[in-house]
C-alpha cells in the first residue's frame, strides 16, 4: 500500500509539471524609433486623442505614421535623450503632423523639461512603445 501511495503522488506531480499555461499572451517585438524631440504647449485644447491635458501632464504627440489614426492613444512610451542617456515615460495624447521624420516626437512642456530646459528647444531622442 505504501508503494501505491508513492505512485499516486508521483503521477499527480507529473501531471502538474506537464500542464501547459493557459493561453499565453503573445510577446510584442520592441521597435526603437530615433529622431528629434521638441515640445509644445497644450493651452487647454484637446489633443488629437480627444482629451484635454495640461502642460504639466507628461504627454507625447507622435508623428503621423506612428500615431496610426489614433490607434496608439493612451499607450505609454519610454523616451531616451540620446545625448545624456536620461529616460522618462510619456503617454500618447496627440498627433504631430509637423514632426520632422518618422521617429521624431513632440513632448508636453513638463515632459520636455525632464530632459532639458525648454530654451534648448530640441534634443536627439530614441523611444519605444511599452508593453500593453
Amino acid at each position: 500500500m505504501h508503494a501505491t501511495g508513492l505512485l499516486s503522488v508521483f503521477v499527480a506531480l507529473l501531471g502538474v509539471a506537464s500542464a501547459s499555461p493557459a493561453s499565453p499572451e503573445p510577446l510584442e517585438r520592441r521597435v526603437t524609433h530615433t529622431g528629434t524631440a521638441t515640445y509644445y504647449l497644450q493651452e487647454g485644447a484637446a489633443g488629437a486623442c480627444g482629451i484635454v491635458h495640461q502642460d504639466t501632464d507628461l504627454v507625447v504627440a507622435l508623428q503621423t505614421e506612428q500615431y496610426a489614426n489614433g490607434v496608439q492613444c493612451g499607450r505609454t512610451i519610454t523616451i531616451t535623450d540620446n545625448t545624456t542617456g536620461k529616460t522618462a515615460t510619456g503617454i500618447v495624447a496627440d498627433l504631430c503632423p509637423g514632426c520632422n521624420g518618422s521617429g521624431s516626437i513632440d513632448l508636453s512642456e513638463s515632459l520636455f523639461e525632464v530632459f532639458a530646459p525648454t530654451r534648448q528647444g530640441v534634443f536627439p531622442v530614441s523611444w519605444h512603445f511599452n508593453a500593453q
